[in-house]
């Protein structure tokens, strides 16, 4: 896509400009129309700067924090419901915005409405920072003529979002902790204690066990090799990223995440959570439930839940009762089943969507609770067989070592 800059003239005769991003000038002219819009005069724009800019942010991406975007959306459903006019509202929001990334976003957007776009449209043209179901949810209150509303349900979206995602770095910041400690100890002890005691199993005349030749090896390459080590590390992280890219390793690689103990079922769970949640404020927001199972399909974050959706939202395209759908998918508990099956057939889908999040939020909090609990003897096992084997490859040399001077 590249910019154009264009000047026309709107059904009143009164002289329009601005610009929009397209691929070509004949989209532009199109859509100009559609608005209503006669195009006088469409020149690509040649600011290098603006286009240099927009092949950095292709590749590092606006670097805009959750928390910002929850600021925008709560100012923006206070300010609809006020009555402030949309790209006002935007455009003071983009001046008191906290870092330039989001003040050049709301900026672009700001210029797009005033272009004759709807706010949604506008919003969609940046994803990695307003997803889907965030634009999907604005869209609708644009065409209800609610859209405070739905900037407030939005709000309440991302809240639950940030709050699952607190909850879980705060049950998963021990083991981490643990595992970190681990790691910059190993690389102290292969830097300035293991090459110590190598000079003195150097004089040893007999075999060293294996523990030890392992611990001199590392230790070695360490020192001797530390910047191609480092580079090798590099390119592993960065090729298990990409590999991640690719769907079908991302698909068994998501599924193989909810197979692992104790963390799995506690990942499946805020996934669900999150969905039904999701769905329900949808289904509340009018929008039609195939392309809600869709939206809120994509907030899962993961591929193999995301896969199983999606095919809930073929089978309920092809007359298949939403509930049935949801038990055959092998997704949800029984109970929560049976629960929305009472709501499809009574037309509150919604508010049973939402008591199903309740009840998987619950699950959830009590096994956050529970997690150090669960974890703590597997990382005092993890310790246990770390600092046996640094023990047996250390003295065991200078038991034999005492051995041989007897």
């Amino acid at each position: 896509m590249a910019l154009y800059k264009y000047n026309g003239r709107d059904n009143t005769g009164s002289k329009v400009t601005g610009s929009v991003q397209a691929d070509s000038i004949d989209e532009i002219s199109r859509y100009l129309l559609s608005r209503g819009i006669t195009p006088i005069d469409i020149k690509k724009s040649k600011a290098f700067q603006k286009d240099f800019g927009n092949i950095a942010e292709g590749i590092f991406g606006r670097n805009v924090q959750p928390k910002e975007v929850l600021t925008f959306v709560r100012q923006m459903a206070a300010l609809s419901a006020a009555g402030v006019p949309i790209i006002r509202a935007v455009k003071q929001l983009a001046k008191s915005a906290r870092t330039s990334a989001m003040k050049k976003t709301l900026t672009e957007v700001a210029e797009a409405v005033e272009a004759g776009r709807t706010l949604a449209s506008a919003l969609g043209d940046h994803p990695k920072i307003f997803t889907g179901i965030f634009v999907g949810v604005i869209d609708v209150g644009e065409n209800t003529g609610h859209l405070d509303d739905s900037f407030a349900q939005t709000s309440l979206f991302l809240e639950k979002k940030l709050e699952n995602r607190k909850r879980l770095i705060s049950a998963v910041r021990y083991p981490m902790m643990v595992v970190i400690s681990i790691i910059i100890a190993v690389i102290i002890m292969n830097i300035f204690v293991i090459p110590k005691f190598s000079a003195v199993f150097a004089q040893v005349k007999t075999k060293l066990p294996w523990a030890t030749r392992v611990l001199i090896a590392t230790s070695n390459f360490m020192n001797q090799h530390w910047l191609f080590g480092l580079i090798m590390l590099a390119v592993i992280i960065i090729g298990i990223r990409f590999i991640l890219t690719i769907p079908v390793v991302r698909y068994y690689w998501d599924k193989f995440k909810l197979k692992i103990p104790v963390v799995g079922p506690i990942q499946r769970r805020i996934v669900l959570s999150q969905f039904t949640w999701t769905f329900s404020m949808i289904l509340r927001s009018g929008v039609p439930i195939l392309k809600g199972i869709m939206l809120a399909a994509g907030v899962a974050g993961n591929a193999f839940i995301t896969s199983r959706l999606m095919r809930i939202r073929d089978a309920v395209d092809q007359g298949e009762g939403f509930a049935r759908a949801l038990d055959a998918s092998e997704l949800f508990d029984a109970s929560a089943v049976q629960m929305i099956e009472v709501g499809e057939e009574t037309g509150k889908l919604d508010d049973m969507m939402s008591k199903v999040s309740l009840s998987y939020e619950s699950d959830v909090d009590y096994d956050l609770k529970n997690l150090n609990d669960l974890l703590e003897p597997m990382i005092l096992a993890l310790l246990g067989v770390f600092v046996a084997i640094l023990a047996l490859a250390i003295y065991l040399p200078m038991w034999e070592l005492t051995e041989a001077i007897k």
